[in-house]
């Protein structure tokens, strides 16, 4: 943001400069003191350009300001969609001793899925798809288009640890 406002510090120095040289001359003075006609257009050209400038300067700040409030929007819907599954997880008797851990990705752009990945460590194939009913379960009460990525591992050695 402080880049722009440099920028847009020595285009303002600029056309103040070019906005001087097409200034009328004072009566009384000779003309060889009057800036020629080319001058007057060049001054032209240069305020013109200096608008067009300030106002791609605008049209970018809006656009970036746009893409920053959809990021934010997408920010808070993960954020949501993780809480929901993860509070699922640990409210399930089975699966509440066990790592896992769902990962949101939404997409910035309307249209995509959501992608669900699903990582952690269970001990046996039933918890495993538990998980996944779970939070496949979770996931369809907030939104009708995801998929899941499945990452848990099945480790029978964790049966001894857990129990």
């Amino acid at each position: 943001m402080s880049r722009m406002f440099v920028i847009l510090a020595l285009l303002l120095g600029w056309a103040a400069e070019a906005m001087a040289q097409t200034a009328p001359s004072a009566p009384g003075t000779s003309p060889a003191a009057t800036p020629p006609a080319e001058f007057a257009e060049g001054g032209a050209a240069g305020l013109i350009a200096f608008i067009s400038v300030i106002a791609l300067l605008v049209i970018l700040g809006i656009v970036g300001k746009l893409v920053d409030d959809l990021k934010s929007t997408c920010e808070t819907e993960v954020a949501r969609l993780q809480a929901q599954i993860s509070d699922a997880l640990l409210r399930d008797q089975t699966l509440g001793r066990f790592p896992v851990t769902p990962t949101a990705h939404v997409p910035i752009w309307r249209g995509a899925p959501v992608t669900i990945q699903v990582s952690g460590r269970v001990p046996t194939p039933e918890i495993r798809q538990a998980a996944l009913r779970v939070v496949e379960r979770e996931a369809s009460r907030i939104r009708s288009d995801f998929s899941i990525d499945d990452r848990i591992e099945v480790v029978p050695a964790m049966v001894s640890r857990v129990a």
